[in-house]
């Protein structure tokens, strides 16, 4: 946690010298905010709430959860904002320092008044809408899917693909309820949940999860854990989830009908709580022969070990939330394998990652990277 401190205390201490504490002199004609000091210390003072709101609401909810503490929404959605702000002013200041560097763009100070004044404006608004797209309920996306190994007389299977719930402070039982009519009304032969289902405990959460009992699909509803699951309470939730009409699978499968495993592992994370780790030996034990195994893993990354296994046809993952907005998304690919959103073909096999269908409250932005329910048809080949 030294480290997010770190390099938000650099990033503010940049923008504040930046664009707040410019003067003529330092700026090359003045920064955008020309009045008076006693104006200037609030918006320092905003600019360190958001700066350091991971910090501040570890402070006010002592041996919480760092990254998803039990806050509510009234504290936590602004503070987000401000913190979302600042990020996505940094990155724009930064990449106005480019032209700068090259002597054409801040030739006045005048003009780069005026620069300064629209980049504070956009990251703005780019914050609002960004925030809103990720509170906004998830789109329906359809893919088709040919699967290798699927009896040639079998019709198609659809599976509605749902990952990064994140229930918390933020999303609570009325977004759930809506979330499970949407899932309900596209009729799927069967319901597939790729983890991170909640941030915290079944006594804080269970309640807002409590929609999830009513998903109905023929084949059945499905589920694996994600990274978020472990430090949440991991054995209170696997049973909550089993109670409530979800099958969970870590390391385990079942057989579909009309030909098709539907097999799980757990995530790399189980590690960190001492659960255990994602065995695909484990999880396809018992399976039949010649059928066309899908695969529900959290983590993208885990791709290229599954496909280099041979057993699986398709794996289905979530984790990277799409990347949430440009220049973020580079980041979040390269840690994740180079997988972000979408079809891949990964050494022979398919892998669809889906963008989440919510999101964490940690990063509540999107910005062209929009949350989804995927309705998967997988045909035969």
């Amino acid at each position: 946690m030294r480290t997010v401190f770190i390099v938000y205390a650099v990033l503010m201490l940049y923008i504040a010298l930046r664009v707040v504490l410019a003067t003529p002199k330092r700026s090359g004609g003045g920064g955008p905010l020309r009045v008076k000091w006693w104006w200037k210390v609030p918006m320092l003072l905003l600019l360190a709430l958001g700066a350091f709101k991971f910090s501040i609401l570890d402070w006010v909810n002592p041996g919480g959860r760092y990254f998803a503490p039990e806050v509510d929404a009234r504290i936590l959605l602004p503070l987000t904002w401000l913190n979302i702000f600042v990020i996505l002013l940094g990155i724009l200041l930064l990449f106005a320092e480019l032209p700068r560097a090259v002597g054409w763009l801040f030739v006045r100070g005048r003009f780069r008044n005026a620069v300064n004044m629209a980049l504070v404006a956009l990251a703005g608004i780019a914050t609002t809408v960004g925030m809103c797209n990720a509170l906004a309920m998830p789109q329906v996306h359809r893919v088709d899917i040919s699967l290798p190994g699927m009896p040639a007389d079998a019709r198609p299977v659809t599976l509605a693909l749902l990952a990064d719930l994140h229930a918390d402070t933020v999303k609570r039982e009325p977004y759930f309820r809506a979330l499970v009519d949407q899932v309900n009304a596209l009729g799927a032969d069967a319901i597939a949940i790729c983890g991170d289902f909640v941030d915290g405990t079944v006594a804080d959460h269970g309640s807002d999860l409590e929609p999830l009992a009513d998903l109905r699909a023929p084949l059945g509803v499905f589920g694996v854990p994600g990274n978020h699951d472990y430090p949440s309470g991991y054995a209170d939730w696997m049973d909550y989830f089993t109670r409530h009409g979800i099958r969970m699978l870590p390391n385990a499968h079942v057989q579909l009908a009309r030909g098709i495993v539907l097999a799980g592992v757990t995530d790399p994370a189980a590690a960190w709580q001492r659960e255990e780790a994602p065995d695909l030996d484990k999880a396809l034990q018992g399976a039949p022969a010649g059928l066309p195994v899908v695969l529900l893993a959290h983590q993208p990354s885990m791709a290229p070990a599954m496909a280099q296994d041979g057993r699986v046809a398709l794996q289905l993952s979530g984790h990277t939330h799409g990347g949430m907005f440009p220049v973020l998304s580079n980041i979040v690919s390269k840690y994740n394998g180079g997988y972000l959103e979408g079809l891949y073909q990964v050494d022979g096999m398919q892998l669809y990652v889906t963008p989440g269908t919510s999101l964490w409250s940690g990063m509540l932005i999107r910005l062209l990277h929009p949350a989804e329910i995927t309705l998967i048809t997988m045909r035969p080949q």
